[in-house]
């Protein structure tokens, strides 16, 4: 009997092993949690309130009416082009451009210009930030005005000053057919979608090969082997144990 005794003395001191073990993982895992999780937390958003609250409705233009209006950004329409882009406002108009840093001053000059003249009016947004001053001053004005959202593939590349694509550009520069203009910007559109899907397969494969894991991610992984792994090796400790006390108990505690 004392041979029994101290052999469920030792399958307690190893269950309460494991119970600590459990409750120390338990810590970690938490522990891990909150690290990983406190910078999303501490992002602050920030919110624009001309740029993200400014809403105005517009009726959407037809496929022919947006090719329209691209044809008319060339440099030799008549119209007015209007460019909205981040940190500026481009306004061309009878062979000049001009630059505006702000919206007062360019509100300005559209004043000024519609005085002088009834042209229609083109404007290319490639920013919201200006959208809700020029929309104001040109319904103030009676001045209606077709609009276009400039897609990715005419814009200039990233990282570098925001405007249009240099394939665009040279587009707008050198076509004068509008048929022609048509069948160049559905050649245009088409090169920048594939070049983009190569680059972003391309981008999302380096990344999968390079991305290391981290060693939170590390630890979280190992520890979930191991809370997985523990159980199955509690039990066949508690089957030895209990087989043990049963070997001592048929053979009288020698």
């Amino acid at each position: 009997m004392i041979s029994v005794s101290h052999n469920i003395s030792a399958m307690t001191d190893i269950s309460a092993n494991i119970f600590a073990l459990l409750i120390l993982i338990l810590i970690i895992m938490l522990a891990a949690r909150e690290n990983s999780s406190a910078p999303g937390a501490r992002t602050l958003q920030v919110v624009d309130l001309e740029k993200d609250l400014a809403s105005v409705e517009r009726a959407p233009l037809g496929s022919d009416d947006l090719i329209e209006l691209l044809y008319e950004r060339r440099e030799r329409a008549s119209s007015i082009k209007i460019d909205l882009l981040e940190r500026e406002i481009v306004i061309s108009f009878a062979g000049k451009t001009e630059h505006f840093g702000k919206g007062e001053n360019a509100v300005s000059r559209l004043k000024q210009i519609a005085s002088a003249s009834v042209s229609p009016v083109g404007v290319y947004v490639f920013s919201h930030r200006f959208y809700h001053s020029i929309s104001d001053c040109l319904t103030t004005l009676g001045w209606p005005w077709r609009e276009i959202s400039i897609p990715q593939a005419l814009r200039a590349s990233a990282g570098g000053p925001q405007g249009w694509s240099a394939g665009f550009s040279e587009l707008i520069a050198h076509s004068s057919d509008r048929s022609q203009f048509r069948a160049s910007l559905a050649r245009l559109l088409q090169s920048a979608s594939q070049t983009e899907h190569s680059n972003q397969s391309r981008h999302e494969r380096g990344n999968a090969a390079q991305r290391p894991e981290t060693m939170i991610g590390q630890l979280v992984r190992w520890l979930r082997t191991a809370l997985e792994a523990i159980p199955l090796l509690g039990g066949f400790i508690f089957v030895a144990c209990v087989e043990i006390i049963r070997v001592k108990r048929m053979t009288g505690g020698r």
